[in-house]
């Protein structure tokens, strides 16, 4: 009986060993994870109501972001021009040496009620990769989905905040 009881002892022990590891080896990933920089790509509106449509990259994590390569497909065409899309797509064939959390790159992508208006030539959905180092090392490539029909129906054509303040300003003189 007594070597029964032993041998039930030994396998909860094992077990709750099992389940220590487990969680141990968790606790040590959230960690980590907590630790790495994230650079998230996108494009926005440059400024509430302005119509620039704006491709940004942005480090959200805690961390330097070190070696950031992004690889985007299919290439971005904003329709304004190839000069535009090649300036864009030199930028972004860069490599960037270091990229501090908090800091937010932007790069004029198009304007959002043209880029609406011209045919379905252009590519509505791009795929955007991003590799980088952090401080524990090689941080896993991310992939993002950016799909602008989402953006289509959005306040991209509502006058800015600028415009209706200069219409404010000649109200009031107006009635002086």
């Amino acid at each position: 009986m007594s070597n029964w009881i032993a041998a039930c002892a030994a396998f909860v022990s094992l077990v709750a060993l099992y389940f220590s590891y487990a969680q141990f080896m968790l606790n040590r990933r959230i960690q980590r994870e907590a630790s790495q920089p994230y650079v998230v790509p996108d494009i926005q509106p440059r400024a509430g109501g302005s119509g620039i449509l704006v491709f940004t990259l942005e480090n959200v994590g805690p961390t330097v972001a070190r070696n950031v390569k992004i690889a985007v497909d299919p290439p971005l065409q904003g329709g304004e021009g190839n000069d535009w899309d090649e300036k864009l797509r030199v930028a972004l064939g860069r490599e960037l040496s270091h990229l501090p959390p908090g800091r937010r790159l932007e790069w004029y992508f198009t304007f959002g009620p043209r880029f609406y208006q011209l045919s379905g030539d252009l590519p509505r959905q791009y795929t955007v990769k991003v590799r980088a180092i952090g401080p524990s090392g090689p941080v896993e490539e991310m992939s993002y989905l950016i799909d602008l029909d989402l953006m289509q129906e959005t306040a991209l054509e509502r006058e800015t905040v600028v415009a209706k303040l200069g219409e404010i300003a000649k109200q009031i003189s107006k009635r002086r």
